[in-house]
C-alpha cells in the first residue's frame, strides 16, 4: 500500500489561517457575551458597583486550562495568552488602573510582574514606594496595586502594618504574583496584588493575618498562640516601626479566633489563591 502523501507547506498554511479563523470568531462570541455581564452584575448585586476583575475565578479558569491541557503547546504560553483574553475582556466593563511598585533604583520586578498579570489592556502607574501604591488603591487611585510580598521589601520599611486595622476602606491582598510560574525554576522574588474589597468575598487557598499583640508578649508566644488555635503558619513577620505587630501567613486552620490574653486583635488583611507551576 503506498505511503500517504504528506501535506504541503501551502496546504498547511491554509489550515492554519482557516484555523486562525476559527479561534478569531470564538473571541467575537466570547466578546458579545462579556459585553452583557455588567448588566447581570448589577442586577444580581441590586445595583451595587462590583469589580470587573474577580481573582479567585481568574485563578479557577486558569487551573481549569492546565488541568485539560494537552500536547506540545508551552502552558505558561496558555496561561499568558489567556491573561491577555481576560485583560481586553475586562477593558470591555472597566478600565483598570494598576499601581505598581517601581522605584528608581533597584527592583523592577513588581512593574514587570503587574504587566505580564493583568496584561497591555490595563492602565499602569509607576509608584518609588511601596506604601503610596496602597494609597494610590485606598484614594481611587487605582483599582489594583503590585507591591512586594509581605518580608521582601528588600530594606524598605515594610507596607502590611498600613493596612492592619478592621477597616472595610483599606486595600486587602488578592493575589500573589507570579501566578504562573516555571514548575522547574524557583521565583527569586514574590509580590502581592491589593485592592479594595468587593461585594463579593473571594475564596482564598492562604490568608495573612495581622496579630496585634499586648505590650511586651514576644513572638514565640503569639507563634504558640497561632499554633494552639490551630493555625498554621509561616514565620512570623514583625515591622520594626510597630513593635507589638506581627503577621502570619496561613495556609490552613484559621477558625477566626484565638484564645490567649496575650493577644488583643486578629485581623485578615487578605489572602490569595495559590499559584500555578506551569511547563
Amino acid at each position: 500500500m503506498p505511503e500517504a502523501t504528506p501535506p504541503t507547506l501551502d496546504a498547511l498554511r491554509v489550515e492554519i489561517d482557516k484555523i486562525d479563523g476559527k479561534l478569531h470568531a470564538l473571541l467575537r462570541a466570547r466578546a458579545e457575551v462579556v459585553s452583557h455581564v455588567a448588566a447581570a452584575k448589577a442586577l444580581a448585586s441590586g445595583g451595587a458597583p462590583s469589580p470587573a476583575f474577580r481573582p479567585g475565578r481568574e485563578a479557577s479558569m486558569m487551573r481549569r486550562l492546565i488541568g485539560n491541557h494537552k500536547g506540545p503547546f508551552p502552558e505558561q504560553s496558555l496561561v499568558r495568552i489567556w491573561r491577555e483574553i481576560i485583560s481586553g475582556m475586562t477593558k470591555m466593563q472597566e478600565q483598570i488602573v494598576v499601581a505598581a511598585y517601581r522605584p528608581e533604583k533597584g527592583d523592577a520586578g513588581g512593574w514587570d510582574a503587574a504587566r505580564d498579570h493583568f496584561g497591555t489592556a490595563a492602565q499602569f502607574l509607576p509608584m518609588r514606594r511601596a506604601r503610596d501604591v496602597i494609597v494610590a488603591v485606598r484614594d481611587g487611585q487605582a483599582h489594583i496595586g503590585v507591591v512586594p510580598a509581605p518580608g521582601q521589601e528588600d530594606g524598605e520599611e515594610p507596607w502590611w502594618p498600613a493596612v492592619a486595622a478592621n477597616d472595610p476602606d483599606l486595600p486587602r491582598i488578592i493575589l500573589k504574583l507570579p501566578f504562573a510560574r516555571p514548575a522547574s525554576q524557583p521565583v527569586e522574588r514574590e509580590y502581592v496584588s491589593v485592592a479594595l474589597a468587593g461585594p463579593e468575598p473571594e475564596v482564598a487557598d492562604a490568608i495573612y493575618l495581622a496579630v496585634e499583640a499586648a505590650s511586651g508578649v514576644s513572638r514565640e508566644r503569639v507563634a504558640d498562640a497561632l499554633k494552639a488555635a490551630g493555625v498554621d503558619s509561616k514565620p512570623l513577620l514583625t515591622a520594626m516601626a510597630t513593635p507589638g505587630l506581627y503577621l502570619a501567613e496561613v495556609e490552613s486552620g484559621w477558625a477566626g479566633a484565638i484564645e490567649d490574653t496575650g493577644i488583643r486583635h486578629v485581623t485578615p488583611i487578605g489572602g490569595y489563591p495559590m499559584p500555578l507551576d506551569c511547563d
